[in-house]
């Protein structure tokens, strides 16, 4: 590896670490977040939908505007807009290590997930415009081997960041990074863009399509709290569905969509979608409550939960390298066919542990199998979004693909984080109820569902019955994640069957060349 690295040169070289660092520092919150968020729920006084909102509004912001953040690099410089976004990216980050409440940190998020917009694609996209042509692929690589490494770190660094500074250390993390980056962008990388580009931009969808997934993730995350049947709660569900009718109608007569529906009309297209939304909406809530269940029902520290799921990085991590050979030789479809089976068989793995459980028995043999299912399932998944479409359409088609996951992950959190408080508030009712308790103090207990393992008990109450209420607390958190468990093996399982259902079995791409 150090060789063919010294062989490549200088200005390229630099392009190549711009590359690692847009994705390592982009994708690095996703991970290091999730282990500081028992961290942050104590800190700043939050409730399960206040930690919903700090993963949600990033991945809602990155999914939306990345739909643009490459454009904008072809018309304005790739490495100009670069620069910008990880300006505001640092601003960002900056802004959610001070941030005194939930809310301060939520709108850092925001900004987080604007400025990612623009740096997730430029580093790729300035490897394809400064690296020559018959270096491009051993760059990339050469990306694909090290820009893992920062993510995979995400979960151990994280946790050890929060264990022994605090969870703003998470944040702060990214200041070196990024000034690493726009020094190496501003100083050694020329400028490039596409002078043949007409320029133009779907402003007007995207708005429509901004409006209507944040008033349905409202409604989503708020609906528990305010009542579904609120005003507030109910006119947001109205906003967001004419919002993303809006966005239908907005694609379907200007002249350069976000999205071109016609795409929609080629079954292997809607399907991998349609597949990918579904798939991953199974897949990203398991992750965030694997990590509130290690700390705040087992007891494990920041640095001890990171630690706990390293064998899903891992095992993703040196998987991944290998299956675009397989994918050379047996296809991506049967390999998402097994990545399905395994990851369904991880859920119900993770059903089975209760509370003070070993780690080695209980937790290990599903998170091992998870990160093995995943390390089957990201590349071919993303090889098989690519090949519904000509060759020369892969770059909307990945980018829909990519937006199309980042949706599922993102309704995960709030659906299943409702499902979450739900269960729990049932699970809780049930349990302390033949406790005898004060009508006023087993109000309080179940008004506070929202806050889960953080839930606090009242101080009039006994040390004996404070202890009951303790484990029955942790006992009411194990209940609401065996329904999430469940609901997401489901969830990967329909999205197999529309996986045999409509993806191409050979020569995907031949219906599409007919557009």
């Amino acid at each position: 590896m150090a060789e063919r690295i010294s062989q490549i040169p200088f200005v390229e070289k630099m392009a190549l670490t711009l590359a690692i660092l847009s994705s390592g520092i982009v994708f690095l919150d996703q991970s290091a977040v999730n282990v500081a968020l028992p961290a942050i729920q104590k800190s700043l006084n939050a409730d399960i939908g206040a930690l919903q909102w700090i993963l949600d509004i990033y991945l809602l912001v990155l999914s939306v505007l990345m739909l643009i953040g490459g454009v904008l690099g072809d018309i304005f410089g790739r490495v100009r807009i670069y620069i910008i976004g990880m300006v505001i990216f640092i601003g960002a980050s900056l802004m959610c290590g001070v941030a005194p409440t939930a809310n301060w940190l939520i709108a850092g998020r925001f900004l987080q997930g604007v400025g990612g917009s623009l740096v997730a694609p430029g580093g790729l996209a300035i490897i394809n415009a400064v690296v020559a042509p018959e270096r491009r692929g051993r760059m990339l690589g050469i990306w694909g081997t090290f820009s893992p490494l920062i993510t995979v770190a995400g979960p151990v660094v994280g946790g050890w960041l929060v264990d022994f500074a605090s969870w703003r250390s998470v944040f702060y993390i990214n200041l070196p990074l990024g000034l690493i980056a726009v020094f190496v962008a501003w100083r050694f990388v020329p400028e490039n863009k596409n002078d043949e580009i007409d320029g133009r931009i779907d402003w007007l969808g995207l708005i429509a399509l901004m409006l209507g997934l944040s008033g349905l993730l409202f409604a989503l995350i708020e609906g528990p709290n305010f009542g579904w049947g609120s005003p507030l709660i109910i006119g947001s569900i109205i906003v967001g569905v004419l919002g993303v009718i809006s966005f239908v109608w907005v694609e379907s007569w200007v002249q350069a969509p976000l999205i071109p529906l016609n795409l929609f009309k080629i079954p292997e297209f809607t399907g991998i979608n349609l597949m990918t939304i579904i798939l991953y909406f199974g897949l990203g809530g398991p992750f965030f409550f694997i990590t509130l269940n290690l700390q705040q029902v087992q007891g494990y520290s920041a640095a001890q939960a990171g630690l706990a799921i390293m064998p899903i990085t891992i095992a993703l991590f040196l998987m991944a390298r290998q299956m675009g050979k397989l994918i050379d030789r047996i296809g991506a479809r049967p390999l998402i066919v097994i990545a399905n089976l395994i990851i369904a068989a991880a859920f119900f793995l993770l059903m089975w542990p209760s509370v003070d459980q070993s780690y080695w028995t209980h937790w290990l043999p599903g998170i091992l199998v998870y990160g093995i299912g995943l390390g089957f399932l990201v590349v071919p998944i993303t090889s098989l979004g690519l090949q519904a479409l000509p060759s020369n359409r892969s770059g909307i088609a990945s980018g829909v693909n990519n937006a199309a996951s980042r949706l599922g992950q993102m309704l995960s959190v709030a659906i299943l984080g409702a499902v979450m408080v739900g269960r729990f508030r049932s699970g809780l009712a049930s349990r302390i109820a033949p406790l005898g308790l004060p009508e006023q103090a087993e109000a309080e207990l179940v008004a506070q569902a929202r806050s889960l393992g953080e839930l606090v008990i009242p101080a009039e109450l006994t040390a004996q019955t404070a202890a009951q209420i303790e484990q029955i607390v942790r006992f009411a958190f194990v209940d609401g994640f065996r329904t999430n468990m469940f609901i997401s093996a489901v969830l990967v399982l329909a999205s197999l069957g529309i996986l045999l259902l409509t993806a191409p079995k050979e020569n995907p791409r031949e219906p599409a060349e007919k557009l």
